[in-house]
């Protein structure tokens, strides 16, 4: 994906957001959603890691089947991301999404860009056969992209 578009990109999610919100999406509904997809990423992504930490047996067939997974689940959460939905919109929920999000959609955008990115080049490691190094080195890439969004917009509970 070209990060020329990422402008466009921010401004459709942003606008099918709040029209989907006007359309009937319960703003509970888009919370569930996210952090459903939010889990089942790191249900995924928990695997690699801990292959690449020494903590788990490296399997290949495993790293390929969860890498692609990864992949397929990183541009799932963002659309859940819609108007009233953050930290103390006053919707009673639970959520980490810090308030901070809206106001900086560009950033949070790129982020969630550069996530997707990296998720798609460690399915392209695990894919291209059994190099342990390359897998730790690509995990470690796609985690850093969590954590640069988590640092910056999830609040710590």
């Amino acid at each position: 994906m070209k990060t020329m578009i990422s402008l466009a990109v921010a401004s459709t999610l942003l606008m099918s957001g709040a029209a989907l919100a006007q359309d009937g999406t319960k703003v509970e509904d888009a919370i569930k959603y996210r952090q459903s997809a939010l889990t089942t990423l790191a249900w995924n992504f928990g695997p690699l890691g801990a292959m690449a930490k020494g903590d788990m047996d490296y399997d290949a067939e495993e790293a390929a089947m969860r890498a692609k997974r990864v992949q397929e689940l990183a541009v799932m959460p963002w659309e859940g991301f819609i108007e009233g939905s953050l930290r103390n919109d006053g919707h009673g929920i639970e959520t980490a999404a810090l308030a901070k999000t809206g106001d900086n959609w560009d950033d949070f955008e790129k982020k969630q860009q550069d996530f997707e990115e990296e998720a798609t080049k460690l399915a392209e490691v695990v894919s291209n056969g059994d190099d342990f190094a390359a897998l730790r080195k690509q995990v470690a890439a796609t985690s850093k992209t969590c954590k640069n969004c988590h640092d910056e917009y999830r609040a710590e509970n």
